[in-house]
């Protein structure tokens, strides 16, 4: 083992003054012992080490012996021979012969280097070895322990990792790759999972620069499917050998047609025009028997070989064979000792020719391959009929043919088995059987295997067999089936065959189908549907034109509580054993269907409703025709869905995927050319986003607008009477808050959300006359000098958020600089709901208020400082607010002009969740209440103020300053640029925290304040996003905003190293934790 013993160090360790020992030669001794003791125990490791080897040795010996004497599936020897059929095979190659001469022994034990630098080790196969290292490599113990499948005509090269380890044989074998690539268009690199990568890679690389389509086709048995994707990508291999000697029953041999082909199952989906980079399968080359494996006549039948070829045949990738296969030669061809020649093609006596063995048929089984390919048949589907019966099917599904190849195959000699054919149920017309054929021993006992005899010239193969072969015939001619049913064109039920007692083990019959006409009619007339939707004056196209955007937010989206509003009885579609669609729309469907087809799902539970019934089509035409706006869509899909419903079943899927994609393609585009130029000539990305639009935006019966005053300029909205109260309804749109919770209902409109949203949403993309309504309608709500937040359709509204009348004012600025003539709103009337704090809700039109006086009187307001109380405070109308929390005011700092608002109790901005967990003791505590000055209203207000600056210069806006008055003081005049010029004064001075501020509440310097003067001080230094609305006048502290608060998901909702902070936001805990309990911490951490 080349062990040895550093003396000192144990010296170190072992030889030391022991207290119990009185002499030094006694110290000598233990430490002697102790150290004998120590290399014991290391030998004892050593010696387990070499006999657990052996041991293994011993074993694989005895197990090489087994298969090669014994084994049902080996080789089977009968003699004890050298060096033919040795016990064991060898690990090493001698100078003089393959097995060493006993006289030379001598010369390896008395390490004769001469001798030993000639014997060279056996190349090989290592069971369960990692093939990214070289198992002859320095500790591996391959070759002692024998687990190694020797070959004895391979020698294993010693490339090492890098061409410096063994320059010569690099230099040799570089050589040898240019000659391959300068003659041949490829090679197969045999075993190339023994071959080192490194040394593999660079090989090819050179090949290919010799020859830049040089064709890479590998061995590769890694045991691994990453590794060996790992090898292909690294060589750069173009097909992976795939052989069929390994398959012994049908259900196998199924299998692996499936995964070496490149066909989809029957009724997959079209592909989709964009490709996805997604993993793919390595390209196979399928042989139905290849150089170096076992003989398949000796191991299974004569029979099996044209079936075996048959079902290759049938396989959608590149197919092979090997020399001798064709010519039924019932044994291993040895490429390294057999000497005798093949035989040369011709007429003559040995020779062979296409009536020699089953060569006439594997040409026929190679031309219909070749036919499938080039004719389009890319889709796949195999049955086991029965035991040892495979039904394959290859489809073509453009037009709709298919081949059918039933063959019972033959894995054992078994000829005389009979297994039941159940009649066979055929769907279209047996146009005629392209193939039938079989193969029958003429020997006594069908022994022909027995009575071969080797040519002492030749390599010969098997005679006395019958083959039969029959091609293009009728299927009354056939040997095999009778047809038990009409086969007319006008006869519509299915084509029922039987099979005869000669079809039988090795035997196979190949059809060709075609759709029954009507089928092929039905076809026809859907595919000139497709048509229209490339045609601009088609029919789809023509009523799609009329569509609006609030009828296409119903043909594509609509969630389940928007449609139930309806009262029409529907809902969203249920899917059996996947649940209730997003929404009743076309969205729904096809966001299923995209990953359906991303990854041809055809067992996904959408697929196999559609395949067992039309209730989804009947369901998105039945929908659309209760409208009288998608009334003529929902015609024209039935019209559709009632051809594709006529189609085999397995079809069905995949056309309704066809109309249902390309109509909701179409309907976007239509929805884009609605709105403005910035969105339709815009990027992908910006369209997709528009979308949003048309899924918030729609007409609610349970969520109606204020109605707007009937003295409204024209354009006015259209009306209708409720069905019920026959009272006159204004169809105005609303905007959802969210979905699903916020789509319908009193939860549907809030103030704070709608003019967050509406330059976005509305005006960008071109929805003018709604946001118009919008404003008006929140406009006529005005009370306490606020809009509400909660609209509740201004009867029980909720004035509780301080942030809504300044998202509206913004919202009324964009207006006015977005849509043409946008400042003709500011002279529109709207109709006051409460025209004082205290009076009742009066009808439309009864006092109509132009809308700039309504502005004005929000800003006076807020000057004069108002304090009210909720009406209906109490549990009833929340039952977590603390009493104090009811209690609300609003007002103008005068030495800063920053609005401020609020108290300790309530959240009147966003963030605004308030605690309930009694528990925790967080109920009726603001997470965040945000009371004081909140810097994104301060933002606000400055971008009001100066736009109506602006506005007033351009005589659209008769105020240029705001007076009130106190029963003391008398009247007090703001001008609006004096307003404007002290928010500026001040903005920077009092929310930005420098380097010098000494506050005891400071956690992080340069931000931005999130308040001033709120209640609870320390909450003036938060860093939250709320400042970003304020960026257009901060642009510094955007930088530390990606630093501090940008996450994996988008901007958290407080700085993270605040004490607040909680990252997971769980709306269910019940805890007692105050700061997460019921989802205190909604606004305090997740992004």
């Amino acid at each position: 083992m080349k062990s040895f013993i550093d003396l000192d160090l144990a010296e170190k360790i072992y030889f030391y003054k022991r207290e119990y020992l009185s002499t030094k030669q006694e110290w000598i001794n233990e430490a002697c012992n102790q150290l004998r003791n120590r290399l014991n125990y290391l030998n004892n490791i050593l010696y387990k080490k070499l006999n657990r080897r052996l041991t293994r040795a011993i074993d694989n010996c005895i197990a090489s012996c087994r298969y090669h004497f014994f084994a049902y599936d080996g080789p089977k020897y009968k003699i004890l021979s050298l060096p033919s059929t040795p016990f064991v095979g060898n690990d090493f190659h001698y100078p003089n012969q393959e097995f060493k001469h006993p006289d030379e022994i001598n010369q390896l034990i008395e390490n004769d280097l001469h001798y030993q630098s000639y014997v060279m080790a056996h190349n090989g196969w290592v069971m369960n070895n990692d093939p990214l290292r070289c198992f002859a490599d320095e500790g591996q113990f391959v070759y002692l322990c024998r687990d190694l499948i020797q070959w004895s005509d391979l020698i294993k090269l010693r490339c090492g990792s890098k061409r410096e380890d063994c320059p010569s044989l690099y230099t040799y074998m570089k050589e040898y790759t240019r000659l391959i690539a300068t003659t041949f268009h490829g090679c197969r690199l045999d075993n190339c999972h023994s071959t080192p990568l490194w040394f593999a890679q660079e090989m090819m690389d050179y090949a290919r620069e010799i020859n830049p389509n040089f064709y890479i086709n590998a061995e590769l048995f890694t045991g691994s499917q990453s590794i060996d994707i790992h090898f292909i990508n690294q060589i750069g291999i173009n097909s992976l050998v795939k052989e069929t000697w390994r398959v012994n029953h049908c259900y196998e041999f199924g299998e692996i047609i499936l995964l070496t082909s490149e066909s989809d199952p029957i009724g997959s989906f079209n592909k989709s025009r964009i490709y996805k980079l997604l993993p793919t399968k390595p390209y196979s080359w399928f042989y139905d028997q290849t150089h170096d494996n076992p003989c398949q006549i000796e191991k299974r039948s004569v029979e099996d070989s044209i079936t075996r070829s048959a079902c290759v045949a049938m396989a959608n990738c590149s197919t092979g064979s090997n020399r001798g296969y064709d010519e039924l030669i019932p044994h291993y061809i040895d490429v390294v000792n057999e000497n005798r020649l093949y035989s040369k093609w011709g007429n003559q006596n040995k020779e062979v020719n296409e009536k020699t063995a089953i060569i006439s048929i594997k040409k026929s089984l190679n031309t219909l391959h070749i036919d499938l390919f080039q004719q389009g048949f890319t889709q796949l589907l195999i049955h086991e009929l029965c035991e040892g019966v495979l039904l394959i099917t290859r489809y073509n599904p453009e037009t709709h043919k298919s081949i059918l190849l039933i063959c019972y195959t033959s894995f054992i000699n078994e000829n005389n088995r009979k297994n039941r054919l159940n009649t066979l149920s055929i769907e279209g017309i047996i146009d005629e059987i392209f193939i039938e054929s079989s193969i029958n021993d003429l020997k006594e006992n069908n022994n022909s295997i027995k009575h071969f005899k080797k040519s002492e010239d030749f390599i010969n193969g098997i005679e006395n067999l019958n083959v039969y072969l029959n091609e293009s015939i009728n299927v009354e001619e056939s040997r095999f089936i009778n047809l038990t049913s009409e086969n007319s064109p006008d006869y519509i039920g299915y084509r029922t065959i039987e099979f005869k007692e000669e079809f039988k083990s090795g035997s196979f019959i190949i059809l060709k189908i075609s759709p029954l006409p009507q089928i092929h009619e039905k076809i026809n007339n859907i595919k000139q549907i497709i048509k229209q939707f490339s045609n601009s004056t088609s029919q789809f196209n023509k009523i799609i034109k009329d569509l609006t955007l609030i009828d296409l937010e119903r043909v594509l989206y609509r969630t389940s509580a928007e449609e139930q509003s309806d009262g029409k009885g529907f809902d969203v579609y249920i899917i059996p054993d996947y649940g209730k669609l997003n929404y009743c729309g076309l969205q729904a469907i096809i966001t299923i269907l995209d990953q359906i087809r991303l990854f041809n799902q055809l067992k996904h539970p959408l697929v196999l409703n559609l395949k067992q019934g039309n209730w989804l089509m009947n369901y998105i035409s039945n929908r659309l025709e209760i409208y009288s706006n998608t009334k003529q869509l929902g015609e024209w899909y039935e019209n559709v869905f009632s051809s594709i419903s006529l189609l085999s079943r397995l079809m069905v899927p995949v056309y309704f995927d066809l109309i249902i994609r390309n109509s909701y393609e179409l309907l976007l585009e239509h929805s884009y050319s609605l709105m403005t130029p910035f969105i339709s000539q815009s990027s992908k990305f910006v369209r997709q986003l528009s979308q949003s639009s048309i899924q918030l935006i729609s007409i609610i019966k349970n969520a109606r607008l204020p109605l707007l005053s009937p003295n409204l300029r024209e354009p006015r909205p259209s009306e209708e009477k409720d069905e019920q109260t026959l009272e006159r309804i204004q169809l105005c749109s609303s905007l959802a808050a969210g979905f699903p919770h916020f789509a319908s209902g009193i939860w549907r409109n809030w103030g704070r959300d709608t003019f967050i949203s509406l330059r976005g949403l509305i005006l960008l993309t071109g929805r003018y006359e709604e946001a118009r309504y919008l404003i008006l309608s929140y406009g006529g709500c005005l009370r306490h000098g606020l809009i509400p937040n909660l609209l509740a359709d201004g009867k029980v509204a909720r004035y509780n958020a301080r942030d809504s009348v300044w998202w509206w004012l913004y919202s009324i600025s964009n207006y006015t600089n977005s849509v043409p003539d946008g400042y003709e709103i500011l002279s529109d009337k709207v109709s006051r709901l409460y025209p004082t704090h205290d009076s009742p809700a009066q009808v439309a039109g009864a006092h109509d208020q132009l809308l700039y006086d309504v502005i004005h009187e929000v800003l006076l307001r807020h000057l004069q400082l108002l304090s009210f109380r909720e009406r209906g405070a109490g549990h009833s109308l929340d039952s977590n607010m603390n009493d104090e929390g009811f209690n609300n005011q609003i007002g103008v700092d005068s030495k800063t002009g920053f609005v401020f608002g609020g108290n300790r109790w309530n959240c009147g901005t966003w963030m605004d969740k308030m605690g309930s967990s009694e528990k925790a003791s967080n109920k009726g505590h603001p997470a965040t209440p945000r009371d004081g000055s909140a810097i994104e209203l301060i933002a606000l207000c400055r971008t009001t103020v100066s736009w109506l600056i602006h506005m007033n210069k351009e005589n659209y806006y008769p105020y240029d300053s705001v007076e009130t008055s106190s029963g003391t003081s008398g009247k007090t005049k703001l001008l609006l640029t004096d307003w404007l010029n002290r928010i500026d004064e001040n903005f920077e001075k009092e929310f930005w925290i420098d380097e010098s501020n000494s506050s005891q509440f400071v956690n992080r310097k340069q931000i931005y304040k999130d308040t001033i003067n709120s209640t609870l001080q320390w909450t003036n230094y938060q860093l939250r996003p709320n400042f970003l609305i304020a960026a257009v006048i901060i642009w510094l502290a955007l930088k530390q905003v990606e630093t501090i608060l940008l996450g994996k998901y988008g901007i958290k909702a407080i700085d993270p190293s605040d004490y607040n902070y909680v990252g997971d936001y769980v709306n269910d805990d019940d805890s007692y934790d105050f700061k997460r309990a019921h989802g205190f911490n909604y606004h305090n951490g997740p992004e």
